[in-house]
């Protein structure tokens, strides 16, 4: 595996990638699997030449290499015209038409990017074909100021434009929180609002008393909001860039029959683990959003008795690790001329054929936010028009302990007696740890002279 130099800001990112790897490496599920022997490729600077990276990975005697992270390092391999050993690359190259990359090198990623037009599609295959007033739907894309957030916003904005949805996008901040709220609201359509005008015209003609006539503008109006609650709102649905306490002050802002969609970033957390997490879950009900499948599926005791190792804290260094999970996965069978075809991975079902396309199909996990419990549930569940009503995971039933006789008074035991330990000394001293050994290949001169060492 390629990793960063010890100065990139992408170091921290590729060694959790790594330590995915390796532990998924150790802890096989199969028996007639094999582990695979893995490499580190480190650079010593940023000046290091990544053709003198991958020349110390082949000399090194490997078949396929995992990296880079560094998306403009993936770029720099995109225009490459060929690659001297097979390359998956953990990031997928911007603006790059993927039918010319060079033919040894594969795409997987978590980018935001590809979630967002993941789930937008989602978005549009759940819109009603149309609405009560004829009007074509309409899709409402909020998003903040971040870098992430405008290229999600970006990817929100290809998708609706080459399915021809109208959409409005709306830049989030603190400040337009009650404006979002009148945008949201639905509205009655101009004949309608004549209509209640004119019946309350001619009610309030006929009445012969001030009190009769309070009663009938009481009466009318009260229609009249009844009418609205049951109108098409503007937008039937919403696209957001934003994180999950973001989105928090955003959802109770629309009207019920709006859905509500969002990337990974939406994610509360594990209700069980945070009351945090408990507080945005009820905050973002019916909000539904894309995640890794070991996100969501594994608890931290499930996770350690997998993977031998303790779960990472945060949500994106959990992706990371199964980014390094599913990278092993398709360089393994990409190696051994094997492709994949709907394969139960960590960041989602994969499919993979390098003689089809570059780049690692990756169907992640649909997760919506209900009765403050993150359920998962199939795509053809989600894109329904109106969400249905799904029935929370019920509570693990506590196993009955046996009930244990306590006797007072107990006779007193003769036959015990104390033990008395004489004090040893100091501790022995701490085996000494064993210092991981870094080769550089003496057939080839090149890597290292360009600050190239491997470790194995």
């Amino acid at each position: 595996m390629l990793m960063p130099p010890d100065d990139s800001p992408f170091l921290a990112a590729a060694r959790i990638v790594a330590n995915g790897l390796a532990a998924s490496n150790a802890h096989i599920d199969s028996p007639q699997a094999r582990s695979a022997e893995i490499f580190l490729v480190e650079s010593s600077s940023q000046t290091a030449s990544l053709d003198a990276a991958l020349d110390a990975a082949l000399v090194s005697g490997a078949d396929i290499v995992v990296g880079p992270i560094e998306r403009s390092a993936v770029e720099m391999l995109a225009r490459k015209k060929t690659l001297p050993l097979p390359v998956l690359a953990l990031n997928v190259p911007d603006n790059t038409d993927l039918s010319a990359v060079p033919q040894n090198l594969g795409l997987i990623s978590i980018s935001t990017e590809y979630e967002a037009e993941w789930i937008a599609q989602a978005a549009v295959a759940a819109l009603p074909h149309s609405i009560n007033n004829l009007s074509r739907p309409k899709i409402a894309v909020i998003a903040g100021s971040a870098a992430w957030q405008m290229r999600a916003r970006d990817a929100f904005e290809n998708v609706l434009a080459h399915a021809q949805i109208d959409y409005e996008v709306i830049s989030f901040s603190p400040e337009i929180l009650d404006d979002l709220q009148t945008k949201f609201e639905p509205t009655l359509s101009p004949e309608e609002a004549a209509q209640f005008d004119q019946e309350l015209r001619e009610a309030l003609a006929k009445a012969e008393s001030s009190q009769q006539r309070k009663l009938i503008t009481k009466r009318v109006h009260a229609a009249r909001r009844a009418r609205v609650t049951q109108s098409e709102p503007p937008f039937q649905a919403a696209l957001l860039a934003l994180s999950a306490q973001e989105a928090a002050l955003v959802r109770n802002r629309f009207p019920r029959g709006t859905r509500i969609w969002g990337t990974s970033a939406i994610n509360p957390g594990d209700p069980d683990l945070s009351s945090a997490a408990t507080t945005l879950s009820y905050d973002l009900d019916g909000v539904a959003f894309p995640e890794c499948p070991l996100v969501v599926q594994l608890k931290p005791a499930d996770f350690e008795a997998r993977f031998g190792t303790s779960m990472p804290y945060s949500l994106s260094a959990k992706r990371l690790f199964a980014l390094g999970v599913d990278a092993r996965t398709t360089a393994l069978a990409w190696s051994q001329g094997r492709s994949l075809q709907g394969e139960a991975g960590e960041t989602g079902t994969l499919t993979f054929d390098r003689s089809h396309s570059p780049l690692v199909e990756r169907t992640p996990q649909v997760v919506v936010v209900q009765q403050g419990h993150l359920l998962q549930i199939p795509r053809e569940l989600a894109v329904r028009t109106v969400l249905p009503t799904i029935e929370p995971p019920k509570p693990t039933e506590p196993i009955a302990m046996p009930t244990v006789k306590e006797e007072l008074n107990a006779a007193h035991r003769e036959d015990v007696k104390g033990v008395v330990v004489n004090d040893l000394g100091a501790d022995p001293d701490p085996t000494p740890m064993i210092i991981p050994k870094t080769i550089s290949p003496a057939s080839s001169p090149s890597p290292a002279a360009s600050g190239i060492s491997i470790t194995q």
